[in-house]
């Protein structure tokens, strides 16, 4: 049977412009651009198609979606803008979120596939829990239904449940989860407790930092529908959190550890003992966000929770100690302290789950995810691993014929797809990914039949179409390259290397307003992607559009100043126009990122040797020749 990790990540994707690569894009929208993004029935990145909202959160939306190949259900969790609004601050995020996805399996944490990039945005692939019967889907849901407090036998079920995921999780490297609520926990249809947003909120506050130097904070929500994760900074400190939820040390910017993590527990649990749908020490608001946390801090400091009785009662004074030397020092311990109650409460022991089986699917999975990292070597370790388990996997072959493309390795790639397409010759994604590796080769016309036969297996791989055009502008072939852009928009009008593509290829046919028109529709899906600002650039010089061609630089400047191209060219126009000390500036700054660019070197002579510097023009010129050998 196929995996959805295989349908989905055995994909390699060729970018239309050959044989350069695209690196990862980004993107600036506000946050209500964000909430209306995709509608049901929308494709995202041609793998899910949007099945409704599951709703908003501290991170962002999360669309319940239906992967197309499999029919396989998934709630795909996209992110604030706001947590990532430069490269570094994405690649923080992406590396602390895949934690989460390396959990392996467990039966009480959510289970999070993947982390994707897809247009520009950042997704997490998680597992769809269904609502019951009564529409719950977390303990939230459950408070508000429930009149009164938890059935004991439940709450302490569910507790022990909590600890032995949190205890899997800090084996597995996640030491603090840092957003325990009753949101965060969710309650599947047969009753178990799975814990979600594992390592998100670590990840939200290590973007934060890369990207936020100043004081400030980011907090959303209100006080009628409660206030979701926010982050605060202050002097340099930080502190991450929900309102309510948040230890005293935290609020105090002392940072957060496991007892923390337990503190903010211990207000779940009172929840659920009193059936209260708010955590206590709460107060009213009144419009200012660190007059509640201040007020809610003082309450906490008191070191007593209000309403509390029956077997929990001392448990939970004790997680909600004021001093975190007196809390408990573990989920493990607190776990031992339950399970007696749990005994004497229902009449059974609790019978944890067998876990830590090493099966193909988690060794891909694994595999998957330090190819995300692009630790690509170890990814192929445990495609290998996969292989072992199951020599029949076809998708560990074609993930480890990704890897080893990546590693330009080219050759021994094919060798992997072929593998793969002696077990599955009907799996198009391998056939394009084939191809992929045979451009990488300059075998172009053998890439093309890869595509060809891609897409006789599945007409709607806009992938292939999308490959198989950059073929094809390779080849000059530009009207045909741009029927093939034309049937991947026409599959999925957001697939920005789509647009991108056909705007090349529109280039080179002189047809620069349209474009400029293509450029722009990759834009408004993605803006913070400097190469397409900088393409755009480029063109408008064409057309002699100069002030609107240095609005395109500055923009890719600003989204991405590691992005060389956007200083050299914004350099080159100034050198055009007169402004040569200007230009130099421009020149420089790309060659401190990019010095091995002989044309650069050379623009930067032509624009010393205007202002009479012959001396210095000669270095550059020998420079530029000594870079070209």
């Amino acid at each position: 049977m196929k995996g959805f990790l295989g349908n989905l990540f055995g994909k390699k994707q060729t970018p239309p412009e050959i044989p350069k690569r695209n690196e990862p894009v980004r993107q600036n929208q506000s946050q209500h651009e964000a909430d209306e993004f995709y509608k049901k029935g929308d494709l995202i990145g041609g793998e899910f198609e949007v099945v409704g909202n599951l709703g908003k959160g501290g991170f962002g939306l999360v669309y319940r979606a239906r992967h197309c190949e499999t029919g396989a259900e998934f709630a795909l969790k996209t992110f604030r803008d706001e947590f990532l609004d430069d490269s570094k601050a994405r690649d923080a995020f992406k590396k602390e979120a895949l934690l989460w996805v390396n959990l392996e399996n467990h039966p009480f944490i959510l289970a999070a596939t993947v982390v994707l990039e897809i247009s520009g945005r950042l997704f997490v692939a998680m597992e769809y829990i269904a609502p019951d019967k009564q529409g719950r889907v977390n303990l939230a849901d459950h408070l508000a239904q429930t009149a009164g407090p938890l059935n004991l036998g439940r709450t302490l079920d569910w507790a022990i449940q909590f600890c032995l995921g949190m205890e899997h999780a800090q084996a597995h490297g996640i030491l603090c989860h840092r957003d325990i609520k009753p949101a965060n926990i969710l309650i599947t249809q047969n009753g178990t407790l799975q814990i979600g947003d594992f390592g998100l909120s670590r990840a939200a506050e290590t973007a934060w930092r890369q990207s936020h130097t100043q004081n400030g904070s980011l907090m959303k929500g209100n006080a009628e529908h409660g206030f979701s994760f926010g982050l605060m900074q202050s002097d340099g400190k930080f502190r991450s959190g929900t309102p309510g939820y948040i230890a005293p040390e935290v609020y105090r910017f002392e940072g957060a550890d496991v007892r923390s993590d337990i503190y903010s527990f211990g207000l779940v649990l009172w929840q659920m003992i009193t059936g209260s749908k708010m955590p206590p020490f709460m107060v009213p608001w009144r419009g200012d966000m660190e007059e509640l946390l201040r007020g809610i801090y003082e309450q906490q400091m008191t070191g007593h929770a209000p309403r509390m009785s029956g077997p929990l009662t001392l448990i939970i004074d004790r997680c909600l100690r004021p001093d975190p030397s007196e809390r408990f020092g573990s989920f493990r311990e607190l776990r031992k302290t339950l399970e007696p109650i749990f005994e004497k409460t229902t009449g059974r022991k609790f019978e944890k789950p067998q876990i830590g089986k090493q099966t193909v699917d988690l060794w891909h999975k694994k595999g998957v995810s330090f190819s995300a990292l692009k630790r690509h070597r170890e990814a192929i370790t445990c495609y290998d691993r996969a292989l072992q388990i199951d020599p029949q996997y076809t998708f560990a072959w074609t993930g480890k014929g990704v890897a080893l493309d990546e590693l330009g390795q080219y050759e021994k790639a094919i060798e992997c797809y072929d593998k793969a397409l002696t077990i599955d010759p009907r799996d198009a994604t391998t056939w394009s990914n084939k191809g992929a590796a045979l451009v990488d080769i300059g075998r172009l016309q053998e890439a093309i039949n890869c595509y060809d036969k891609a897409l006789a297996i599945d007409p709607q791989n806009m992938r292939a179409w999308s490959n198989k055009a950059g073929v094809l502008r390779a080849l000059n072939r530009y009207a045909e390259a741009i029927a093939c852009h034309e049937k991947a928009l026409a599959i999925d009008p957001r697939f920005v290397n789509a647009w991108t593509g056909k705007a090349n290829s529109l280039c080179e046919l002189g047809r620069h307003k349209e474009a400029v028109g293509c450029y722009d529709q990759a834009l408004s899906i993605n803006p913070r992607d400097a190469e397409t600002w900088t393409r755009k650039g480029t063109v408008l010089h064409a057309l002699g559009r100069h002030e609107e061609e240095i609005e395109c630089f500055n923009k890719a400047i600003e989204v991405d100043p590691q992005f060389a191209s956007a200083w050299a060219l914004k350099g080159a126009l100034l050198d055009e126009v007169g402004q040569y000390e200007q230009a130099l500036d421009y020149y420089n700054k790309a060659l401190a990122l990019d010095p091995r660019n002989a044309i650069v070197w050379n623009n930067k002579g032509n624009a010393l040797c205007k202002l009479g510097r012959s001396e210095e023009a000669i270095e550059c010129y020998d420079k530029a020749l000594t870079v070209n050998q």
